[in-house]
């Protein structure tokens, strides 16, 4: 099974942030459960507890549409995730294979998609709202990771520094991926806050990507809202969490400050969750194999998001 069953006890922590910020009323929401086996859905700031069989959940949602209709959508698309991941629906046959898992995950955001657009169609204030999401579902040794919309995640090793795990479904990113335009140049882009994919979109049904990634001790898996990564580059969000590897308030507490510090100007949200034992430890190549395997990385990248899409 995904769930472990004669693996080691994976333990890890927890903490998370969301506030309005930047900005006068607060549209992101975000959840955080540390054992999905239960519907408590809770979790204590630092607390190193040990990973169920049917794991632990993080989602981050930013709402739009403006007044209230924004918090509205975000706070639907987390409410539906939370009934798709209430312990009796998270059966044997759903945790079984990683294909499972992915299928299961696309069908729940695609449900909150459909839920969004509903409240939108019978309440005439709300139309048009919608919402990003991005969730990391902790199961097994692995974190399955699934988003729509340019909310983010990432994750820090000390071993190998900071990866982005998602991939902005965005007008910039898109001219990234094309080639018309470098990443310098995207992090200022006038247009950074047109998306290409979101939950509560009319004009086209939800198109969740969804990725499995392996876990290994001292894995740090950030999720958050684009108010922080669109003040902080990941240069300055790695430096960050390189200097607060240890407890996970400390980590987002200093997060929170150097997107304060930036100047912020949107909602913040940032959800992390450090893996403290249990996976096996990050191999990192010799610095000599490093340098030779540097000019493939932009092709393998292309290869895994194969952008633009329809």
């Amino acid at each position: 099974m995904v769930s472990g069953q004669g693996m080691n006890t994976i333990r890890f922590i927890m903490a998370a942030r969301c506030e309005a910020a930047g900005r006068f009323n607060n549209e992101d929401n975000f959840q955080l459960a540390d054992n999905l086996s239960t519907d408590q859905w809770s979790f204590v700031t630092d607390n190193e507890v040990d990973l169920g069989e049917k794991g632990a959940l993080l989602i981050v949602c930013d709402g739009m549409g403006g007044a209230s209709a924004g918090e509205v959508a975000s706070k639907i698309a987390v409410e539906t995730i939370k009934e798709w991941f209430s312990a009796d629906r998270l059966t044997g046959e759903v945790i079984t294979g990683s294909a499972g898992i992915i299928q299961y995950i696309e069908k729940a955001i695609v449900a909150a998609d459909a839920r969004i657009k509903e409240e939108g169609q019978n309440d005439m204030e709300k139309e048009g709202m919608g919402s990003t999401i991005v969730l990391a579902w902790i199961i097994g040794q692995s974190a399955y990771i699934a988003w729509c919309g340019d909310s983010r995640a990432y994750c820090f090793n000390p071993a190998d520094g900071l990866k982005r795990l998602s991939h902005d479904h965005s007008y910039v990113q898109t001219l990234v991926d094309s080639g018309q335009l470098s990443e310098e140049l995207a992090f200022n882009h006038p247009n950074n806050n047109i998306i290409t994919r979101c939950l509560g979109d009319m004009n086209q049904a939800a198109k969740p990507e969804v990725r499995e990634y392996p876990l290994h001790d001292g894995d740090i898996v950030m999720l958050c809202s684009d108010g922080l990564n669109g003040v902080l580059r990941d240069s300055v969000i790695e430096m960050v969490m390189s200097k607060n590897t240890g407890s996970m308030a400390t980590c987002r507490d200093a997060l929170w400050d150097s997107a304060r510090d930036a100047g912020w100007n949107d909602n913040v949200t940032i959800g992390l969750c450090r893996i403290v034992s249990g996976c096996e430890q990050m191999v990192v190549p010799p610095a000599e194999t490093q340098t030779k395997q540097k000019h493939f990385k932009k092709r393998i990248l292309r290869d895994f998001f194969p952008y633009p899409k329809n």
